[in-house]
Parts: C-alpha cells; sequence; structure tokens
C-alpha cells in the first residue's frame, strides 16, 4: 500500500511525495539536500500513520490539526501538526 503526501515547489504546484520511496519529483530538480529532507519527512508520515493505526485499533480517536506553520522566508513553508486525542466512550 502507497502511503502519499504532497510536496509544493515555490511556485505552489504540487508534486507527489511516495512515503515508502523516495520523493518522485517530475519536472523539477532537487537538491541532495531537499531530496534528503523530503525523504525524512516520508518516512516520519509513514511511521505517523502506523502510529495512528495503532491508537485507533487501541480504541482512541486522533484528529491532526494544524498547531503553526513554519516560514523559511523565501517562499519555503510547512505545517507542523498536533495531535487532538479522544479516548472511545464508552455506550
Amino acid at each position: 500500500m502507497s502511503h502519499q503526501a504532497m510536496s509544493h515547489s515555490h511556485t505552489g504546484h504540487c508534486v507527489a511525495v511516495d512515503t515508502e520511496n523516495q520523493p518522485a519529483v517530475a519536472n523539477e530538480d532537487l537538491t541532495p539536500e531537499q531530496r534528503d529532507a523530503l525523504k525524512a519527512v516520508a518516512h516520519t508520515v509513514h511511521r505517523l500513520n502506523a502510529a495512528l493505526r495503532h491508537a485507533v485499533e487501541a480504541g482512541a480517536t486522533v484528529e491532526l490539526r494544524r498547531r503553526a506553520r513554519v516560514h523559511s522566508g523565501d517562499g519555503c513553508w510547512a505545517d507542523q501538526m498536533a495531535p487532538l486525542v479522544l479516548p472511545k466512550t464508552k455506550q
């Protein structure tokens, strides 16, 4: 099963990033530093998704909410997330 995340270039064009492989960037050249950074994000998202599945199987409801947006000052940005975790209600 392939998990997809989105990468944004400076122009706002979105390209798919496969979390199980290296980022797949069509018609754009990434520096080795950018490719390593995206690969690390993709790997972490894959681990996060596994942890979310585990939490749901354990009976929790988890919602990821944007906590902050980080800006580099040159047009790059990223959303930082925080979980809202709710236990399963007893009926």
